[in-house]
C-alpha cells in the first residue's frame, strides 16, 4: 500500500471553517507534502482560537506522519503543541477512493481517536476528529473543518 491514494492531499490549504469543541478557529490552515524519497507523508497543521471564559487565546500547531508499517498496513504517529502524542495504527481509504480515516490503536490509554478526510472536488477536503472515551458508546466529533486548497503561480 502507498500514498498513490493519498496524493490528493500534497500541497497547501487554507481553512474554511475550523470549530468543535475548542470553539471557532480565527484562522488556520495544514500543508502536505511526501519526505524522504516518498517514504513518508507529513502533515503540519496550525489553528488560533479567541480567549473564552475557560482559557486564554492559543495557537494550536501538529504534525502528522503517516508511514507504511509494511505492504499491506499503514500507520500515523501525532504530536501537537499540547503536549498530546496519538499513534493511529490503522488507516482506512473510503472504498469510493475519496477520503481515509485513521484510528488510534485501543491499546493506548484514555480515548480512542479518529481523524477522518474527505476529498471534495475540486480543491476542498472536510475532516472530522473525533473521540470515543472508555465505555462510551461511540466516538463524538471534537473538531471538525473544511479546507481549500490555496493556489501557487505553477497552477
Amino acid at each position: 500500500m502507498g500514498f498513490e491514494s493519498l496524493g490528493y492531499l500534497v500541497g497547501v490549504w487554507k481553512d474554511e471553517v475550523r470549530e468543535g469543541e475548542p470553539g471557532r478557529a480565527t484562522g488556520g490552515g495544514e500543508s502536505w507534502r511526501l519526505a524522504l524519497a516518498g517514504q513518508i507523508l507529513v502533515r503540519e497543521a496550525w489553528c488560533e482560537f479567541l480567549a473564552s471564559a475557560s482559557r486564554p487565546a492559543y495557537r494550536h500547531e501538529d504534525l502528522l506522519i503517516v508511514f507504511a508499517e509494511s505492504d499491506s498496513e499503514m500507520r500515523g504517529i501525532f504530536w501537537d503543541s499540547e503536549g498530546h502524542l496519538i499513534r493511529y495504527r490503522e488507516l482506512h481509504p473510503d472504498p469510493d477512493g475519496k477520503g481515509f480515516g485513521l484510528v488510534s490503536d485501543p491499546a493506548t490509554p484514555g480515548p480512542r481517536q479518529w481523524l477522518r478526510y474527505r476529498f471534495e472536488e475540486p480543491d476542498h477536503l472536510s475532516a472530522v476528529f473525533s473521540l470515543h472515551p472508555p465505555g462510551a458508546p461511540g466516538f463524538v466529533p471534537y473538531l471538525t473543518w473544511r479546507s481549500v486548497r490555496e493556489r501557487t503561480a505553477s497552477r
